[in-house]
């Protein structure tokens, strides 16, 4: 019986010369062998937050930032794991949705309560100070956050037509926190 290795280049080699199938292996960031390993389905990009029962004890929604009635309770996190499960998906990257502004709790609270189906993407306040924006940086780092999210629009405006920089002040102290966290 063939090798996985095998059978792989003899599939390349009816299909390519030898040259790409020398830079095909050579470039390859992972073993022949592991392209046999099953590869998960992460949802790269995705929003949740708290049910109307969720809201209103312990995860309230921002003002004037209340989701759709026909959605509330569409998009906690049981129903994502439920969706994930019907579907076949193992992960996720929960975005941190306007709903809850910058409050993290919801999604951290989802993170910690599931730490292998999820990870998140912080919405950084541009109204912080640098020192607060890479503190917090830092503690949702800590609590499961991979990234940064900068929705300009929340930037403050500086005339009728624009918004402040994101690449100074705070904005540029967190960009180079993410960097040294390799975020």
């Amino acid at each position: 019986e063939a090798s996985s290795e095998t059978s792989m280049v003899r599939w390349c080699s009816s299909r390519y010369t030898s040259r790409s199938i020398s830079l095909f292996f050579s470039l390859a960031p992972f073993s022949v062998s592991a392209m046999t390993t099953p590869l998960k389905i992460i949802d790269s990009h995705l929003h949740v937050w708290a049910n109307e029962q969720e809201a209103s004890s312990n995860f309230p929604y921002a003002p004037g930032q209340e989701p759709p009635e026909s959605l509330r309770n569409q998009a906690c996190t049981s129903c994502l794991l439920q969706q994930m499960d019907k579907s076949g998906v193992d992960g996720a990257l929960i975005v941190q949705p306007i709903n809850h502004k910058f409050d993290h709790s919801y999604v951290t609270s989802a993170i910690q309560t599931h730490p292998t189906h999820f990870k998140g993407m912080f919405l950084h306040d541009p109204s912080m100070t640098e020192a607060d924006a890479i503190s917090t940086l830092d503690d949702l780092a800590l609590a499961g956050f991979c990234g940064v999210r900068f929705n300009p629009y929340l930037w403050p405006k500086t005339n009728d037509d624009s918004w402040g920089k994101m690449s100074q002040g705070a904005g540029l102290e967190v960009y180079k926190r993410c960097g040294e966290l390799h975020m």
